[in-house]
């Protein structure tokens, strides 16, 4: 259409454009912020319902209060920062508008207590983890970056302002190595190429680091010379693995793992406690404010004496909670990545825990199974990835009368839609509090306090 428009811009949505209106249809525009009076272009429209415009920003008539100079020069373009132009109490404020108004319109779920928003310290620099898509950008050869908004195409950036320091210099050295040796960058439509993702991985004091080639096919030339060079470069570098992913998909991580220098692993500490971290184990990204959600979680459990982790990664949870909460008799965590569960299992171990173990499975089928022999927890602590429980795992969860459930959640919508099936299951929610594990982005950390009726 290419139809340019004025327009205020009154909210944003979950992917952070702005939302504004003409003529009664809602109109998304990519770089809007509340309180905007903005110039947009009109690129497309979609008919569902009354229909909605999607439109780029020619330009900003009269700004928000709340818009700042984004430290970023690629800010715009890059989609990792959806929210770098938003000043930071605007953004608490809108993270915690956004939670109410996903339980209420999403879950039903009225008069629910939320907190406002625990806003972080640290607001860039917190990033323990970054995965780099590569591509191959003419004059400049091999590049990694992070996809412009709404596409798979690369934006070349040389330092994040999100990661740590160390991170970004194992990026840029990774990205050298690979150009010198060769390696051509995978390519999405046609499915030539080799190298697909830098991801990296640093420890909080950062004395360790990890990085993995992610590549479409198991061949490597001579991947080891690689790693060598890499480690080399950035003494940091403890381990350096190959990951290995054949499958014409935008899922990042393959499941082959192959190391090609190192013991495949760093360690990092979170709250006073050590931990190994492998490639695909899921460890929080801000330790900083981990801690802060775990402390939040310590207080919804606390008087726990028998309790599950679901979805227990490398045991952080479950781990803190045994060290933290002092009639806490013992925890078990569930976890289906055979991985993280070898981690977890020598955390508590490394770390002097014997009051919690780790079960490998699918968490529906593990809560059955226990409930079937009797066991029956007094706290469940439930922290899935985005998309949120099965609703098997909640049935089975349900099933068990559990008296307290506390929800960790990264995703607003899923975390509505869940707490709804809990309710019609006779559970209460009885507080929320986000926390902003997540600053200059749309997500946020959510702790829930759920009990029985």
């Amino acid at each position: 259409m290419n139809t340019v428009v004025e327009l205020d811009v009154t909210d944003l949505d979950s992917k952070g454009r702005g939302v504004g209106r003409l003529q009664g249809v809602v109109v998304f525009v990519d770089g809007g912020l509340p309180g905007d009076r903005v110039r947009a272009s009109i690129v497309r429209s979609r008919a569902s319902g009354k229909g909605h415009y999607l439109a780029d920003l020619v330009a900003v008539v009269r700004p928000s209060p709340d818009r700042v100079r984004p430290p970023c020069p690629v800010a715009a373009a890059c989609g990792g920062c959806q929210l770098m132009a938003l000043s930071y109490p605007a953004q608490l404020r809108w993270k915690t508008r956004r939670l109410r108004e996903a339980l209420r319109r999403i879950g039903h779920l009225e008069n629910v207590p939320v907190a406002d928003c625990l806003g972080a310290s640290r607001r860039l620099g917190y990033r323990n983890k970054a995965q780099f898509p590569v591509s191959a950008v003419r004059g400049k050869g091999l590049v990694a970056g992070f996809y412009r908004r709404g596409t798979h195409t690369v934006v070349p950036v040389e330092s994040c302002l999100l990661q740590r320091p160390l991170g970004n210099k194992v990026v840029a050295a990774a990205v050298e190595v690979a150009r010198e040796s060769g390696l051509e960058a995978y390519d999405e439509e046609s499915g030539r190429g080799l190298l697909r993702h830098i991801l990296v991985r640093v420890s909080s004091d950062g004395r360790e680091a990890m990085a993995v080639f992610v590549t479409a096919r198991r061949t490597l030339p001579a991947g080891r010379r690689l790693a060598a060079a890499l480690r080399k470069r950035v003494p940091e570098v403890r381990t350096v693995v190959q990951n290995v992913n054949t499958r014409r998909t935008n899922v990042i991580l393959g499941l082959r793992n192959i190391v090609l220098s190192g013991p495949g692993h760093i360690h990092d500490t979170l709250a006073g406690l050590r931990f190994r971290v492998s490639v695909s184990s899921f460890f929080q990204v801000n330790p900083e404010q981990a801690e802060t959600v775990y402390r939040v979680v310590a207080d919804m459990a606390e008087g726990a004496r028998r309790a599950v982790d679901v979805y227990s990664g490398v045991g952080t949870v479950a781990l803190y909670l045994a060290r933290r909460l002092s009639g806490l008799e013992e925890v078990t965590g569930i976890e289906s990545n055979p991985e993280a569960v070898r981690d977890a299992t020598g955390n508590a171990r490394s770390n002097g825990i014997d009051k919690a173990v780790f079960i490998c499975g699918d968490a529906a089928g593990v809560l059955r199974e226990m409930s079937g022999r009797g066991a029956r927890p007094d706290t469940v602590i439930l922290d899935p990835p985005r998309k949120g429980c099965e609703r098997a795992v909640l049935e089975a969860l349900a099933d068990m009368d559990c008296r307290r459930v506390v929800y960790i959640s990264c995703n607003p919508a899923t975390l509505a839609r869940d707490l709804a099936v809990l309710a019609a299951r006779g559970y209460r929610t009885e507080k929320v509090q986000p926390v902003d594990m997540f600053p200059q982005t749309t997500h946020v950390e959510t702790c829930s306090l759920v009990v029985r009726r």
